[in-house]
């Protein structure tokens, strides 16, 4: 089962939850925290990289772990 993150629009959390795609699709998945089923989807925006040579840095150099594979580059 998928991880989504979404946001509750009765108490105005923000939560990341395991849930179905029929259950978010059918709008099942209760809030964690007051129970309310009118969640919605927070969309995050992804990673991104940039390519280059040597001197071409990761675009997440700030916050990569050390198990980044671009972290020879950091």
């Amino acid at each position: 089962m998928p991880f989504y993150d979404l946001y509750c629009e009765s108490c105005n959390k923000e939560h990341n939850i395991k849930a179905t795609i029929a259950e978010k699709v059918e709008k099942k998945i209760p809030c964690p925290d007051c129970g309310c089923t009118a969640l919605e989807t927070i969309y995050n925006a992804a990673p991104a990289y940039i390519r280059g040579g040597p001197e071409a840095q990761c675009a997440s150099a700030g916050s990569c772990a050390a198990a980044c594979p671009h972290a020879r580059g950091h």
